[in-house]
């Protein structure tokens, strides 16, 4: 909620109209959900606002000439387990995006052993805390796998 005032700091109860507009301050990823409200009674209300990526971030409110107000650090916290993330040599985890990850697999030699990554993700692709135990297991019989392998923190490193 945000309240529209006078500049004695008074609500204006009687702003049916101001448009307020929300944006992410610090942070990196996309603010979500509905980023405009108009006031009604003097306060603006957003009900649906998410944030994908689990960092710490502020909050911007505008409206036309009205000072800005920002919100003290926010921290945004990656939900529960959803599914496991897979990465190889060449790709690195990019929480908050569409795929999880940036970068493209890196070739590698039959017969060689390489290292791959295994977290344990929320549906934005936020490593969730964890110790869970993994297995990987493969469709090629001649692939020489790891043992399966306790997660430390959500996440597990093995060649």
């Amino acid at each position: 909620m945000i309240r529209i005032e006078d500049s004695f700091g008074n609500l204006r109860s009687s702003d049916n109209s101001t448009v307020v507009t929300v944006t992410r301050g610090a942070g990196t990823a996309a603010l979500q959900g509905t980023t405009t409200a108009t006031a009604s009674g003097g306060v603006a209300s957003f009900a649906n606002l998410s944030y994908p990526l689990a960092e710490t971030i502020t909050i911007v409110f505008s409206s036309g000439t009205l000072t800005n107000a920002t919100s003290s650090n926010v921290v945004v916290n990656g939900g529960p387990i959803a599914k496991l993330q897979l990465l190889l040599p060449g790709e690195s985890a990019a929480p908050g995006t569409s795929s999880g990850k940036t970068g493209t697999p890196l070739p590698q030699t039959a017969g060689t052993p390489f290292n791959v990554t295994v977290n344990a993700v929320d549906a934005n692709w936020n490593v969730s805390n964890t110790n869970d135990t993994v297995a990987i297991t493969s469709s090629d019989a001649n692939a020489l796998l790891p043992a399966n392998g306790a997660l430390v923190s959500g996440t597990k490193t093995s060649a």
